[in-house]
């Protein structure tokens, strides 16, 4: 025995197989053993991982500016998906961008909006100005559209109550242990 049928034998190739599918790669015609599967690549695989993560794995995506920007936390990729008539594109760091062609947006976009529906953009700017009136040496903090009111000893202490209660950003800002009146 040849020492290349030999190691061909124990590293399992099969070298009738591969000569097959070398031709096939030139794009002869080829006859395939019966039972044997092709299988076809995806025609844009960029496009597909992209998707695919963003679908398997949400919690590792994230608004680098919300409402236009994701980005790929442990990567550092960024996605521009502001809407999808504008496209979709690649952020560079230089605020470049390189569109990807409409068929790869058609495969990526469903993904985007699944992300989107389930990470919905919410509150973005300050709240509007409520409204602070003194009563009985207290000061209360209220706007019509919401339910909470704020209530301390000066105007300042009404308006970060109330400010806490609608706003979670504000709420993270707050030092350990503060008690709030709400």
């Amino acid at each position: 025995m040849r020492s290349f049928k030999l190691l061909d034998r124990l590293l399992g190739r099969k070298p009738e197989i591969e000569k097959s599918y070398a031709a096939m790669l030139r794009g002869e015609h080829v006859t395939f053993e019966p039972g044997m599967v092709v299988i076809e690549a995806p025609l844009y695989p960029e496009a597909e991982r992209i998707a695919a993560s963003i679908r398997d794995f949400p919690e590792d995506w994230g608004w680098a500016r919300k409402g236009y920007d994701l980005v790929h936390v442990p990567s550092g990729f960024k996605l521009w998906v502001a809407n999808e008539d504008y496209g979709i594109a690649e952020v560079h760091p230089n605020n470049g961008a390189t569109f990807f062609s409409k068929p790869e947006q058609s495969i990526i976009w469903p993904a985007v909006e699944g992300w989107l529906a389930r990470h919905k953009v919410g509150f973005t700017d300050l709240p509007v100005k409520p409204r602070i009136t003194p009563l009985e040496g207290r000061f209360y903090c209220k706007l019509s559209e919401h339910q909470w009111r704020g209530v301390g000893r000066t105007a300042g202490e009404a308006y970060c109550s109330w400010l806490a209660a609608v706003s979670m950003k504000a709420r993270a800002q707050l030092p350990k242990g503060e008690v709030l009146t709400v």
